[in-house]
C-alpha cells in the first residue's frame, strides 16, 4: 500500500483497523484499551502505529503501541502499578497484553517538557526525535493530529530530526540506521549531521550487537567500518546497493 494521499485517507486507515476490524490481534488491543485506558478522558496513540499506517498501511506496521494520557501523573502511575508495568527512561511505563507491547505515560511527564512546552496532544508534534514520528491519533475523539505537511514529507522519502535533544542518542542511532536502510529513505541535513557525530567504529559495533540481540533482520552487519556505513547511508537509496558493491570491490583490488 502506498503512502496515504491525504490526512482523511490516513484517518480512514486507522479508523478501519481499530474500530472495523475483527482480527484477533485487534480484538486483543481493543480489549486492553477498553479495560485499562477507557477510564481516562483523553488518550492518544503517538508515533509508530500512526506513522506506519501513513507509510504503508497495515503491512508496514511492526511497532509497539505508544499511548499518551492527558490525566494527572499519579493516576497513570496507579494504572501502572495495577498492570505491573515496568518504568522506562522516558518517564512512562511498559507492559505486555497478548501479542502487544504497550508503552504509556502521562502527558505532563513527557521527557521533552524540559525542551519544549507540552500542554496538549498537539504539542507532542514538536517533541519527537524523528519528524516522521510527529503524528498522533486521539482515540476517543477518533481524531488525527499531525502537521499539515506531514504526509508530503513522508512522500519525499527524507527522514529528518525533529527535536535533537533526547535521553537516548545511541538508541536513536540504531533506529536511524535501521530506518534508513529498511525504509529505503535518505537522511535530511540534521540527521546526517547526527550520524556524522555519533557513528564511529565503536558505535557501529554497538549497533551490530544491538541488532543481533533485538532483531531477526540485521542491516549493519554488511559494514566493517563506520566509513563504509556512512558511505552507504548517505547515498540516495536507488544507488546504495550498486555503489556500495563498487566501493567494496575497489578496496579488494
Amino acid at each position: 500500500m502506498p503512502v496515504a494521499p491525504n490526512q482523511s485517507a490516513l484517518k480512514r486507515r486507522i479508523d478501519r483497523y481499530l474500530w472495523s476490524n475483527d482480527s484477533s490481534e485487534t480484538a486483543i488491543l481493543n480489549s486492553a484499551l477498553s479495560r485499562h485506558f477507557r477510564y481516562f478522558d483523553r488518550v492518544a496513540i503517538i508515533g509508530g502505529l500512526v506513522r506506519d499506517f501513513a507509510r504503508e498501511g497495515r503491512s508496514g506496521f511492526h511497532s509497539d503501541v505508544d499511548l499518551v494520557i492527558n490525566s494527572p501523573a499519579e493516576e497513570v502511575s496507579r494504572l501502572a502499578a495495577k498492570l505491573n508495568a515496568v518504568p522506562n527512561r522516558f518517564g512512562g511505563f511498559g507492559y505486555r497484553d497478548g501479542p502487544w507491547k504497550i508503552d504509556f505515560w502521562a502527558l505532563e511527564n513527557s521527557w521533552a517538557r524540559r525542551h519544549v512546552e507540552i500542554f496538549s496532544f498537539n504539542d507532542l508534534l514538536s517533541a519527537t526525535f524523528f519528524d516522521w514520528d510527529a503524528v498522533a491519533y486521539d482515540l476517543w475523539d477518533r481524531k488525527l493530529i499531525c502537521p499539515k505537511d506531514y504526509l508530503s514529507r513522508i512522500g519525499q522519502r527524507t527522514l529528518e530530526i525533529n527535536l535533537r535533544e533526547n535521553p537516548s542518542p545511541m538508541g536513536n542511532l540504531v533506529r536511524a540506521v535501521r530506518r534508513l536502510v529498511l525504509w529505503a529513505v535518505e537522511p535530511g541535513p540534521r540527521l546526517k549531521d547526527f550520524i556524522e557525530e555519533y557513528l564511529d567504529d565503536s558505535s557501529l559495533r554497538f549497533i551490530q550487537a544491538k541488532e543481533l540481540e533485538l532483531f531477526s533482520e540485521q542491516v549493519s552487519c554488511r559494514w566493517s567500518t563506520a566509513r563504509e556505513a556512512k558511505e552507504f547511508l548517505f547515498l540516495p537509496p536507488p544507488k546504495r546497493d550498486h555503489d556500495q558493491l563498487e566501493i567494496l570491490l575497489s578496496r579488494d583490488d
